[in-house]
């Protein structure tokens, strides 16, 4: 990885974060934030790597992301859960609001560090630029990631 470094996907991951949560949110607000940053980008993965790529990408995500953070472990059975994000919501949710930052970004991170590994960093940063435009509104990220 050269421009789109782990530094650099998590400063666009909180960036995203926090524009979809408010900056004053509290813990809940923060695991909607994260749902809707992942679904977002989600959304723009599917159509290249499918639905069945995205939930595999995603339980990787998950299973890394324990490993920092244990307390993102099955605190219901797995059938309960509607989607592939909803435990990691679902455990945000009961944190307190710096902890829960601090992990949803951790969990973005890896997640598109992931897809740069999977698909290469130019298709990586074309999702991530269409998935969270917002979070490229500051020019120095915009130049330093143009494909």
């Amino acid at each position: 990885m050269t421009a789109l470094g782990n530094q650099a996907l998590r400063q666009l991951a909180l960036k995203a974060l926090v524009q979809r949560a408010g900056s004053a949110a509290d813990a809940e607000a923060l695991a909607a934030g994260a749902q809707r940053a992942y679904e977002d980008l989600a959304r723009e993965s599917t159509a290249l790597i499918g639905d069945v790529g995205v939930n595999a990408l995603t339980g990787r995500t998950l299973y890394l992301a324990q490993q920092q953070y244990p307390w993102l472990v099955h605190t219901r059975e797995p059938e309960q859960w509607s989607g592939p994000f909803e435990q990691i919501v679902f455990c945000l949710e009961r944190q307190d609001p710096a902890v829960a930052t601090e992990a949803a970004g951790a969990v973005l991170t890896t997640l598109t560090g992931l897809l740069v590994t999977f698909i290469g960093e130019p298709l990586t940063a074309r999702l991530l630029r269409k998935a969270w435009p917002d979070a490229f509104s500051d020019a120095r990220i915009e130049e330093r990631h143009k494909v």
